[in-house]
């Protein structure tokens, strides 16, 4: 495992929401700030929610219909040090939304 390369905007709970889901699947917001491995970081969920949605605008994450998230190849990617997140497009808030600038193609 390398090192990992965040981006300016990347916030020290996109790690530990990242970890989550790569360890245990996919989750919900709700779900993911009772959990004992944010215990220590006194998060709301509508904290992970919203960096879910910013991690979700940088296709780390991905989101059903539901509201689950779900970590994508991108984020798996950044885990293991493979991916620069500075080098990727910076997620934009519009409103309540999060979106990029431009799609990124398949790792």
């Amino acid at each position: 495992m390398g090192v990992r390369k965040s981006a300016r905007w990347m916030k020290q709970v996109d790690d530990r929401i990242l970890e989550h889901l790569d360890e245990s699947g996919e989750s919900k917001p709700s779900m993911m700030a009772k959990h004992p491995r944010f215990d220590d970081m006194t998060v709301s969920t509508g904290q992970v929610r919203d960096r879910c949605r910013v991690l979700a605008a940088a296709n780390m994450l991905v989101r059903d219909d539901l509201g689950w998230f779900d970590i994508t190849r991108w984020g798996q990617l950044y885990l293991s040090g493979d991916l620069d997140a500075e080098n990727q497009p910076e997620p934009h808030r519009h409103g309540w939304k999060w979106f990029h600038q431009t799609a990124l193609p398949e790792p």
